[in-house]
């Protein structure tokens, strides 16, 4: 059974932040190339359907009620103008014991925010969309001495990224997670981050 990458679904949630990943999880023309299969399911606080900050509408496959943690590999945390919203508590409170098995959670934007407030960034290095964002909007944020300047950035099994990183914060979602050998995985960043063709030929002749 392959294991399950769960995607937080909430009201004005970032849709493009998790763009990259998603797609390059869903490869599906260089599945045989693929180091470890994952199912991705969308999760949300119920059913009901949201509405992304692009203006789309999608429904949940979901709820925090039915997420097996004994099949979840990552938890991918976009960004939102609604994280402060009482319900998504349901899911963060359950984020400390994720980390504690080992599941990935990789944050991005808005849901740095959230995991500040939870204190999980303390003690682990960590970027955001800028200190000041997490020191201005988290009274109990105490993790400045850990914060780095960076796009994105991994700690263990934490991963957290600006908003401006999802390229980076996607690249590092694949390594940690192995989906696919790590030059298919630089070929393939190096492409987008670069548009250079000899990356992509590089991608296309390791994908045979």
């Amino acid at each position: 059974m392959n294991k399950i990458i769960y995607v937080y679904l909430l009201d004005t949630m970032a849709d493009w932040e998790l763009s990259y990943v998603l797609s390059a999880v869903n490869m599906r023309e260089i599945q045989n190339k693929i180091s470890h299969k994952y199912t991705i399911k969308t999760v949300g606080y119920t059913k009901d359907t949201i509405q992304t900050m692009g203006g789309l509408t999608v429904t949940p496959d979901c709820s925090i009620a039915e997420i097996d943690s004994n099949q979840m590999a990552a938890l991918l945390l976009p960004g939102a103008n609604t994280w402060d919203a009482p319900q998504h508590q349901a899911l963060l409170k359950e984020v400390p014991d994720y980390l504690e098995q080992g599941i990935l959670v990789a944050a991005i934007c808005g849901a740095t925010l959230a995991l500040a407030n939870l204190a999980v960034l303390d003690t682990r290095k960590h970027t955001s969309s800028a200190l000041e964002f997490l020191t201005g909007f988290s009274p109990t944020y105490k993790g400045q001495a850990l914060y780095q300047q960076a796009l994105s950035m991994t700690d263990n099994n934490l991963i957290t990224a600006s908003p401006a990183g999802a390229l980076l914060f996607a690249k590092q979602i694949l390594t940690a997670l192995a989906v696919f050998p790590i030059p298919m995985i630089e070929a393939w960043y190096n492409y987008y981050l670069t548009g250079e063709v000899d990356y992509y030929l590089e991608l296309v002749a390791l994908s045979n």
